[in-house]
């Protein structure tokens, strides 16, 4: 099975913006690239990312057609969320300005919780971390909250993405 482009663009993504995070990815040709926080990692998140914006300016298909599998570790294949102690961080498909209007429009992230979004205009997308604000961050087994507030808030994105993409009946 192929890679999608947004999803090669989603992992650069995060692997580049998310501490801890590591992916592995097949080559069409069979190579196998490991990126990020892992020991066997020949890439940074950073490098990983440039290869993505690479394979997607060398490739006619975009990048999605010089990759086979993608394995991202650390984030939940359930709920699309990458967890780390205290926050959670998802991809939106908008860009930062479009992210921040969707999450201020559906109020998803209240007090005591905060969400940054941080924009990558060359993948084309944002990643947004979802934390409760204060000093020090509550353990995650302590916070279950954490988990809903975050998944309302990337529903919202997905939302706002959908009506922004879908052609008016």
């Amino acid at each position: 099975m192929t890679v999608t482009a947004p999803q090669l663009r989603s992992a650069a993504a995060l692997v580049a913006a998310v501490p801890g995070i590591a992916c592995r990815l097949t080559t069409a040709d069979g190579a196998r690239v490991v990126a990020g926080a892992a020991d066997d990692a020949g890439l940074c998140g950073i490098g990983f990312r440039e290869l993505v914006l690479e394979m997607a300016v060398s490739s006619a298909d975009a990048p999605a057609g010089a990759a086979r599998t993608l394995e991202v570790d650390g984030v939940d294949a359930a709920t699309g969320l990458a967890r780390t102690p205290g926050a959670r961080y998802f991809v939106s498909p908008l860009p930062s300005r479009h992210t921040t209007d969707a999450l201020r429009a559906s109020d998803a992230v209240r007090p005591p919780y905060l969400a940054m979004v941080r924009g990558d205009e060359e993948l084309g997308v944002s990643v947004v971390r979802v934390t409760r604000s204060g000093a020090t961050a509550v353990p995650q087994e302590k916070d279950p909250d954490l988990d809903e507030v975050a998944l309302a808030a990337f529903s919202s994105c997905l939302v706002a993405h959908l009506i922004a993409t879908t052609d008016a009946v």
